[in-house]
């Protein structure tokens, strides 16, 4: 412990801890932008950092709509279904606003036209939810927005002739590479590039007065309310928000980048709840804890379906082998599941919030808060000389 107070205060006294911090991020970016280009990576190990980076959008914008906002809802899936069937749907049969004299047909849309469709109506739809329930208290959102993901499921599962039923449908390429390594490899950049942005706009929207507004609701929307803050307008804003990128996430991922097609299964309300333990065990009130949680739990759920185990003092198997191999299966769930109960328990502020604070420096600052409110206490006269 000594050494490491020595070394924390040769960091604070040297470069800082957020220097630090953001040179640790460069490093981070900077192996990312380079694992594609490795030739002992397979296209099966960039696939799984690609569902990596999608997955890290999902919790890293249900972090912002529920850890942030305090608006907890189970649809994030069926919106991001929305956005991809939409797209999908469109692409394949176009669609005409009779009223406006509005005609697409599949030939006059390109793959990107089909995604921002997708994703307007993932956010329109968020509109309407928003706007019918976001004046009601956080339960009835998140009960509604199970029963919506669930009906929105069966409804694509049912409709066969229309969505593919449980075959799934196929989304128009976004890109079309016939050399197979080259294609995954854009496919990465581009992936990463949608979470680098994602990114970007949520930490724009929580570090403005929107931010401060949507902490004060989730803290006491009474006492917001009465300060001037207009609760509902900045809830649905923030339902829509995130509607729209999880829509986004969907179409851009399905759209032969991470997948050849969406199918109905993955909108199962078991799906949203590891994006939920996902953003749990990152920090639901954090971005980046969010996004590197839900990155870092799928490459590990990956990882662990085959373990190799290699047998100590000197025991073999019957074949004369030191080691033997273990098809997990559903056991790695199970080991996830602890990993969620001890994050509950002992780090409800998530896995990798000591490590946010400590490269941020707020503990320094909560450090300085509660001294400077015990001094006060301690001499009130303080206080009365820092009112005037």
């Amino acid at each position: 412990m000594a050494v490491f107070n020595r070394f924390e205060t040769a960091i604070d006294a040297g470069i800082g801890r957020r220097r630090l911090g953001y040179l640790l991020l460069g490093l981070v970016l900077l192996f990312f932008l380079w694992f594609p280009n490795d030739a002992s990576q397979s296209n099966y190990a960039k696939t799984v950092f690609i569902s990596g980076f999608f997955y890290a959008i999902m919790a890293s914008s249900w972090a912002l709509l529920a850890g942030i906002a305090g608006q907890f809802s189970f649809g994030h899936m069926a919106f991001m279904g929305i956005g991809a069937y939409v797209a999908g749907l469109i692409a394949r049969d176009g669609f005409i606003i009779a009223g406006l004299g509005i005609q697409i047909t599949p030939e006059s849309i390109s793959a990107i036209g089909a995604i921002i469709v997708g994703t307007v109506v993932a956010g329109l739809v968020g509109l309407v939810i928003g706007w019918l329930l976001l004046r009601l208290r956080a339960a009835y959102l998140a009960l509604f927005t199970i029963a919506f993901a669930e009906l929105f499921r069966i409804a694509m599962l049912t409709e066969y002739d229309y969505t593919g039923g449980s075959n799934g449908l196929s989304l128009r390429p976004l890109i079309e590479v016939a050399e197979v390594d080259t294609a995954r490899q854009i496919e990465y950049y581009l992936m990463f590039a949608l979470l680098i942005v994602c990114l970007l706009l949520m930490y724009r929207v929580v570090n403005s007065p929107i931010g401060m507004f949507l902490r004060a609701m989730r803290e006491d929307e009474d006492a917001a309310s009465a300060l001037g803050v207009n609760v509902v307008r900045y809830k649905i804003l923030v339902f829509v928000f995130t509607s729209m990128i999880v829509g986004l996430a969907g179409a851009i991922f399905y759209s032969d980048v991470g997948s050849e097609r969406i199918i109905p299964e993955q909108l199962e309300v078991l799906q949203m709840s590891l994006i939920i333990a996902y953003a749990v065990i990152g920090g639901m009130e954090s971005l980046i804890g969010a996004a590197a949680g839900a990155f870092i739990s799928r490459y590990m759920l990956e990882a662990m379906r085959e373990v190799v185990i290699t047998l100590p003092f000197g025991l073999t198997m019957a074949d004369g082998s030191d080691a033997f191999t273990w098809e997990t299966g559903a056991w790695r769930f199970a080991l996830f599941g602890l990993v969620m109960v001890f994050t509950l328990r002992y780090m409800r502020n998530g896995l990798l919030y000591p490590i946010i604070n400590w490269f941020s420096g707020r503990d320094l600052v909560m450090k300085k808060t509660v001294s400077k409110r015990h001094d006060w206490d301690d001499d009130p006269a303080q206080l009365e000389g820092r009112d005037e």
